[in-house]
Formats: structure tokens, sequence, C-alpha cells
């Protein structure tokens, strides 16, 4: 498999490759997601950050499941982005919960959104959207980093169940056109998701 760190801090969604016009890539055109997994899946692996205050740190992560979101629900989601921008996407993904992601012990957070496509390559992509939990002190100051109210998240899987991928735990999404998005990490880096398994919970 080959290597996907991305070192820019702009990354293109392949969900968003559809327009307000009502046109579905391929992807969704061929068959439909589930809307609830027959087993609970989960990913394990390890998640190493670089760049940060305390340059290189390794832990591992776990991406938890549990449905997930139906392929209307994805397109309504484009939808509000490109209306509405952040602040309508975030209405629009409400309190939904898909799944957890949850890295080392920590509390496991929401996974509000999560669809799965295939890249280039014929590789399984599963990508996670997760409202960001923003602490009391940040809202108060109203710093930069509540313009990044998102964690995005992508795993690619081989057909040996092996993975690789990225999380940003700070991003901000932009509608660029009528078919892309752009990620925005807060920071230097997204992190790096390695050596990814899974199995089912």
């Amino acid at each position: 498999m080959k290597n996907r760190w991305i070192a820019q801090v702009f990354w293109a969604l392949a969900f968003v490759a559809l327009s307000v016009n009502g046109f579905l890539p391929p992807w969704l055109q061929a068959s439909s997601a589930p809307t609830v997994t027959a087993l609970k899946e989960v990913y394990t692996g390890n998640l190493i950050y670089i760049g940060g205050s305390h340059g290189v740190i390794s832990t591992t992560f776990t991406l938890t499941i549990d449905s997930y979101t139906p392929d209307s629900e994805v397109v309504r989601l484009t939808n509000a982005l490109k209306s509405g921008g952040q602040d309508a996407l975030l209405k629009a993904i409400g309190n939904e919960k898909r799944g957890t992601i949850q890295v080392n012990s920590s509390l496991g957070q929401d996974i509000n959104a999560v669809w799965i496509s295939t890249d280039g390559e014929g590789e399984r992509k599963i990508t996670a959207l997760s409202k960001r939990w923003i602490g009391t002190f940040e809202a108060r100051r109203g710093t930069r980093s509540l313009d990044y109210p998102f964690t995005y998240i992508e795993v690619f899987m081989d057909d040996k169940g092996k993975g690789d991928g990225g999380m940003i735990p700070a991003a901000k999404v932009r509608a660029i056109g009528d078919k892309t998005v752009e990620v925005e990490n807060f920071g230097i880096y997204p992190a790096r998701l390695l050596n990814i398994t899974r199995r089912n919970g």
C-alpha cells in the first residue's frame, strides 16, 4: 500500500463529487452503503502527530463504526455545506451518532457522519466527520480555532485487511465549486494513521 501521508494542509473529499442539481458519482450510483452494519466495525492502529509543539508523538487509536450515513443523508449534508457553509453543516449533522473515535485511553468522541467510497486504485476508503469538542476556555476567548469545528478522518483499507490514513483533529471545511470541498487543518500537519487493522465488534 502506498504512503498516503499528505504534508499539505488541504485534502479533497470524495463524497462531495456531486452537484446541487442531484448528480451522483459512480460510487453512489452502483450501490448504497448500509445504514446499519451487520456487525460493528472496529479499526485500530497507530496514530502519529508530527510538527506540534511537543515534536513527534506516537500513540494508538480506535475507530468504531456502528452504522453508515445513508446516501440521501450524504447528499443533504453536502448541499447544506454548499448553501450555508460550516454553520449549516454543523446544524445538519445535529446529534447524529454513527460511532466513535478514541485516541489512546481518552474518552471516545462521537462520529456524526461516516461513508464508504473507492479510491483510484480500488481500495476501500472510509471517511468520517465529527463535531469537535470545544472547551469553555476556548469558547470564551473566541480564538481562531473556533473556525475549525470538525474532526476529519480518512482510512484506506486494502483487500488484505490492512490500512493507513490520516486524521485532522481540528478541521475547517468549505465548498470549492460544485464538485470539491477543501479540508483545512488548524496546526502544522494532520496526524498520520498507520498499521490499521479491522475486526468485527
